[in-house]
């Protein structure tokens, strides 16, 4: 895993303005926005809540930085989800081709192993892309606030 450091790698983002073109065959999204940092060094133990000053529009946010050991807990955690969806859709994928290789014409087998599948492949996605992600800060809204994102890169 990559070495936490004192301060979060993640940056603030303020939104200035979003453009949606569709084409033809392809919708796009442009996204301008500028990038802060967030000066709260991480705590010892637990995590700590902060109120973080946006660079751009200076408006106050609240955030939640993890310590290193949660951090790294969060980590294993998105990592067993990827293991466990891994785990799940490997044998239903298995099965599924087994199914086909009978050239069964009914649909009701095919059911139980789809829907796992599924759920196997969507859990593997999620926990993957979380445990790439994952650097222990959290901003208190789900959505984002007042126009602002953390942004990983």
């Amino acid at each position: 895993m990559a070495e936490t450091g004192e301060y979060p790698r993640v940056r603030l983002a303020c939104i200035h303005g979003e453009r949606h073109r569709e084409y033809v065959v392809v919708a796009t999204t442009t996204v301008r926005y500028s990038l802060s940092d967030i000066p709260v060094s991480r705590p010892a133990t637990g995590l700590v809540e902060a109120t973080v000053a946006c660079g751009s529009c200076e408006s106050r946010l609240p955030v939640r930085v993890f310590s290193p050991a949660k951090r790294r807990r969060w980590k294993l955690a998105w990592f067993g989800l990827f293991l466990l969806g891994a785990l799940i859709a490997t044998p239903s994928t298995l099965r599924l081709i087994a199914l086909d290789a009978l050239d069964e014409p009914a649909s009701l087998p095919y059911v139980l192993p789809m829907l796992t599948n599924v759920l196997g492949l969507g859990a593997a996605v999620v926990g993957a892309m979380f445990f790439l992600t994952e650097d222990g800060v959290r901003l208190t809204s789900l959505w984002g606030d007042a126009g602002h994102r953390l942004r990983r890169w």
